[in-house]
């Protein structure tokens, strides 16, 4: 009976997949990869300004499954942040710049997103005050806090790649580093 279940639990999850063509997957991609948009439309700022589309406001920074017992934690990450006083706040200063400020209980630094073509946009970050609020400030010193500012400031300033796969959910991807995942906090 157990083998059952499992055989059937293994169909239903493969059969999604299977059951649709190709075009039909290629679509999805396209819509969240490329706001399903023509490669010059995509390249030339569409999916810029798309991607940056009605952004404004509260959100919160979502940290995945829990470590320890595998569980996701989104929704509880999500509701505690919300209600908290540190949630993120994003403002568009023009259609193509995002600028997101970060509370931290040690500070507050400001993050500024400009496009430059496609999903990528160049990160500018302001060193001092970032790691002032990530605890690594001037205060600090020793080489295992030489060794945690040199690894914090690998993650920061650089090309990032920005997706929006809902209207309340961005999707920040670097070349190294984990995902930056943001959810809208409800206004």
């Amino acid at each position: 009976m157990r083998r059952l279940a499992i055989l059937a639990a293994l169909v239903f999850t493969v059969a999604p997949a299977a059951a649709q063509s190709i075009a039909d997957q290629a679509e999805r991609a396209y819509a969240l990869f490329a706001s399903g948009l023509s490669q010059p439309d995509f390249l030339l700022s569409g999916h810029g300004q798309k991607v940056l589309e009605g952004m404004t406001g509260k959100w919160a920074r979502l940290t995945g499954p829990s470590p320890q017992t595998g569980v996701e934690t989104y929704g509880v990450d999500h509701d505690k942040t919300c209600s908290g006083p540190a949630p993120v706040a994003i403002s568009l200063p023009n259609p193509l710049t995002a600028q997101i400020v970060n509370t931290t209980p040690a500070g507050t630094f400001s993050q500024i997103y400009s496009f430059v073509a496609g999903a990528t946009f160049a990160e500018h970050t302001d060193i001092e005050a970032y790691l002032t609020a990530v605890g690594l400030g001037p205060d600090k010193s020793g080489q295992a806090v030489d060794q945690q500012r040199a690894t914090a400031l690998s993650i920061v300033n650089g090309l990032v790649q920005f997706y929006r796969p809902s209207p309340d959910i961005l999707v920040i991807t670097r070349d190294r580093g984990y995902p930056l995942i943001l959810a809208r906090c409800p206004s």
